[in-house]
């Protein structure tokens, strides 16, 4: 009789515990962000203000998230950054050339976060993830502007760049709104060692569209704030902030 309770006691059990070893949850998601610009660039010896332009960016990511004891979970998101910008600069040294007059700059900042995390909880009202994200991208920013050479006025191009990982602490929670569809989610991305200062956060509030057994789709409003501060890296300094309103759509499988 006691094999008998046990057998179908398994037997019950089985579906939920083969979910719980096999099930792996995917999120695809896209924003677009209507990015304001402000920043110093330069090098160790001088950096330079300049007028950025204000544009709108996207941002896209896909995270997979298991079962596996200690093996994180994956998240994977491209950044949109790039901006340009114009300035009147005076003795302003880049590149090894010293510019006057006027100038434009062009400052490549895209760049790819691998964050790996770890859930601490997660249920249907409340969720908190902790981990590592490794900031990746190679930076180029290029200034061309006039330049005095035997009394002459000319046209210049100098190029730094930096490419390689800023590596960020990582953090994310939402809370949900019990029989509205609506959750509030913050996420944040710091560093402040040596050379490095930097931060990437966000706030927001999604509204569940879908919710059924095969997805979730939900869109959302939000607004994030990034800031580069890299004093000297391979000769290039960069002082910047970008932020704004956003909104998205996230797709869970």
């Amino acid at each position: 009789m006691k094999n008998k309770i046990l057998a179908a006691a398994l037997i019950a059990a089985f579906p939920s515990l083969a979910q719980a070893d096999t099930f792996a949850g995917i999120y695809a998601g896209v924003q677009y962000w209507d990015m304001d610009a402000q920043g110093e660039f330069g090098t160790s010896s001088s950096t330079q203000e300049y007028d950025l332009s204000d544009e709108g960016k996207a941002s896209i990511w896909l995270a997979v998230e298991h079962p596996v004891p200690l093996l994180p979970n994956l998240k994977l998101r491209y950044n949109q950054m790039d901006t340009d910008g114009f300035a009147d600069v005076e003795d302003f040294e880049f590149g090894g050339i010293t510019y006057n007059g006027e100038s434009t700059l062009d400052a490549e900042l895209d760049h790819a976060d691998i964050i790996m995390y770890y859930e601490l909880f997660d249920n249907p009202l409340t969720s908190l993830d902790v981990g590592l994200n490794l900031k990746y991208g190679d930076y180029k920013v290029t200034v061309v502007g006039e330049v005095e050479v035997d009394d002459t006025t000319v046209t210049a191009t100098s190029k730094e760049s930096y490419k390689g990982v800023i590596p960020m602490l990582y953090g994310a929670t939402e809370l949900g709104i019990p029989g509205t569809g609506f959750s509030i989610y913050g996420e944040a991305n710091w560093i402040g060692v040596g050379d490095y200062s930097a931060y990437d956060v966000q706030v927001g509030t999604q509204y569940l569209l879908i919710d059924n057994l095969a997805v979730e789709a939900a869109i959302q409003l939000g607004y994030r704030k990034v800031k580069f501060d890299l004093d000297d890296v391979d000769d290039l300094t960069i002082d910047a902030e970008f932020d704004g309103i956003y909104g998205g759509v996230q797709v869970h499988f």
